[in-house]
């Protein structure tokens, strides 16, 4: 409260003037926020709702350009945003949710009922107060969330009063820009780059991939000729993988790969699936595959086949929890004629075989609540 009041000040000083906050909530109106919220509120924000109730229409919204939401607001949103995200043409099959810094410290999520978002910056994104954080972090901590962060939250502080005390330093550096009636303060409270997670590279080697960094959560590759690097990228979730040739993938097994694209004359997929962490297979391939050994993966939902021969497409049948499945019109054929189908929510039919371009999407035609046709 003491470092509020501060800051107040300090940007009373700066703009000339004080701008007038809302009235403090009630102790009665914050027990019912969070009764309904069913997740209490961090110490430090609960104080500075005794302070003001949010900050009103000011120029300057408080928390670094965001503005400090009312109690009114903070359990009632609208999260439209996640709902689109997830819509079967944006493709989430081939989505993941990575893992934030520090490591563990963030639940890999793009929303939780335990993250209280107190702030917005009215393009779609939020603060929230982290109050069931990862096994690294603790309650409180303040992160960002919303539609920029569908592939994972990003950690800030780890809490209120840490935030606010580095916008107050910022201010006290004078690590700010003043123009008319508004206030940029330059404190650092942008989530880092991204950069760290990605990796892609024409040839990959153990070296080039080392380089890349420790943390590495997303990799494409094209020209591999050997899996060795993937030795330099223990962390990786998302991995598309291209050869010309057939590579052993036998170093995939032991890593935490949700997403796998692999786009080969030869797919041996006995060894990724060994990982059960995978999620979502892409399989595009010249020679025959054999998709007996994904009965062992305990998470698969997601398969695309489209793209290449299949030796056994009646293993499908096997695979109880596949909810999404992307086929060309001979393989549903096919696959129409088995029983005991897993429950899909969604089949994607290609006409033929599909020519696969990078990572664009398809351009779909979606039809709701009909079985696709086999015809």
């Amino acid at each position: 409260m003491r470092l509020f009041h501060h800051y107040r000040r300090l940007t009373a000083q700066i703009l000339d003037h004080e701008e007038v906050l809302p009235e403090p909530a009630s102790e009665e109106d914050l027990a019912e926020a969070e009764e309904e919220m069913g997740v209490a509120l961090p110490p430090d924000l609960r104080a500075l709702y005794g302070i003001a109730d949010g900050d009103g229409d000011l120029v300057n919204p408080l928390f670094d350009r965001k503005s400090w939401l009312p109690l009114a607001e903070i359990g009632d949103l609208d999260d439209e945003w996640l709902d689109i995200a997830q819509e079967w043409e944006h493709e989430p099959w081939r989505q993941t949710v990575f893992d934030t810094q520090p490591p563990n410290a963030v639940r890999r999520s793009p929303l939780r009922e335990g993250w209280i978002r107190f702030a917005f910056d009215t393009g779609g994104n939020w603060l929230a107060v982290d109050m069931d954080p990862g096994p690294e972090g603790r309650p409180g901590q303040v992160i960002a969330v919303g539609v920029d962060y569908t592939e994972g939250p990003v950690y800030l502080a780890d809490s209120v009063t840490t935030f606010l005390r580095r916008l107050v330093e910022a201010l006290e550096r004078g690590d700010y820009r003043h123009r008319d009636k508004n206030l940029w303060i330059d404190a650092d409270l942008r989530p880092a780059p991204r950069v760290y997670r990605e990796y892609s590279d024409d040839c990959p080697t153990r070296a080039g991939a080392r380089q890349a960094g420790p943390h590495v959560q997303k990799v494409r590759v094209v020209e591999v000729e050997d899996c060795a690097f993937l030795d330099a990228v223990p962390e990786v979730r998302s991995l598309a993988l291209s050869s010309k040739g057939s590579p052993d993938l036998t170093p995939l097994g032991g890593r935490p790969v949700e997403y796998l694209e692999l786009d080969v004359e030869t797919a041996d997929l006995t060894a990724p699936a060994r990982n059960r962490e995978l999620r979502s297979v892409s399989v595009t391939c010249a020679q025959p595959v054999e998709l007996a050994p994904l009965r062992a993966v305990p998470h698969l939902w997601a398969l695309d086949i489209a793209a290449a021969p299949v030796t056994d497409i009646a293993t499908v049948a096997e695979l109880q929890g596949l909810q999404y499945l992307e086929v060309t019109q001979a393989q549903w054929r096919e696959l129409s004629e088995l029983d005991d189908l897993p429950s899909l929510a969604l089949v994607g039919i290609h006409p033929d075989r599909p020519e696969r371009d990078g990572s664009l999407p398809t351009d779909w035609d979606i039809v709701d609540d009909e079985p696709p046709s086999p015809a």
